[in-house]
């Protein structure tokens, strides 16, 4: 069964979250859990492209998107940083645990992160976040599966939706190696825009910040190879409403 890592500090990132309202978990999964985590994200069976056009979100097939000749994914790319350039927008695959999880299709797809997802919503894992964040009333957390490629980025929001009951977003790097100068960073920012904080992402990293607060991940550069996957959601009080709730 998925496990984190025996050695897991809690105190030092309570500390940092503390002063900074933001903090990095390393070395998060045992070992075994990582390795099925990182196997399982090779039979994802579909990917979604999400992104935003003219004000409107998009859900688009990744592998289709991917089979289209270089002067129609150059001419889309385009498209979508020029939604960029014109406020909040984002490009990156998807593959929705949380709305797998309750549609009961989770487990058939990709059993090794259906355990993971429910270890993420057992007491192993939200009990130490609790303790991290100083938030004894969150009990259950959404989750996604995302990756980014080239040309994938998230530009600056908040998080801050009424309603969603959010204490903090997370965000759990599994990819092994991931280098600093090839964007796909996780950037925050000071009241005047200027970036206050950069995680770098890092393999069995978990990167925790309170919301809301300013963040975005910049644009990962056009000649990366390398994709950075992570699991990603928010921690939240309440009764978990499933897909379509509140």
């Amino acid at each position: 069964m998925p496990a984190l890592s025996p050695d897991l500090d809690i105190e030092t990132p309570r500390k940092a979250m503390a002063d900074t309202t933001r903090c990095q978990l390393e070395g998060v999964l045992d070992t075994d859990t990582l390795a099925a985590a990182r196997a399982a994200v090779d039979e994802v069976p579909r990917w979604t492209l999400v992104t935003k056009l003219h004000g409107k979100h998009f859900d688009l097939d990744s592998d289709a998107m991917a089979a289209q000749s270089p002067a129609q994914r150059a001419d889309f790319q385009r498209h979508v940083d020029a939604e960029a350039q014109r406020g909040f927008a984002y490009l990156y695959d998807s593959y929705s645990l949380y709305d797998k999880w309750h549609k009961g299709e989770l487990r058939a797809e990709a059993p090794a992160l259906c355990d993971l997802y429910e270890m993420i919503n057992s007491e192993v894992f939200l009990e130490p976040m609790r303790k991290v964040l100083d938030a004894p009333a969150i009990s259950f957390a959404d989750a996604q599966l995302t990756r980014y490629t080239a040309g994938h980025f998230l530009t600056t929001h908040d998080d801050g939706v009424a309603g969603k009951n959010r204490v903090a977003a997370y965000v759990l790097t599994l990819s092994e190696r991931w280098g600093k100068a090839w964007g796909g960073l996780l950037e925050f920012y000071k009241p005047d825009g200027s970036v206050d904080t950069a995680f770098v992402p890092r393999g069995n990293t978990l990167s925790m910040f309170r919301v809301p607060q300013p963040h975005a991940v910049t644009r990962v550069g056009d000649k990366v190879k390398a994709a950075r996957v992570s699991i990603t959601g928010w921690l939240r009080t309440g009764e978990d409403p499933g897909p379509g709730g509140t």
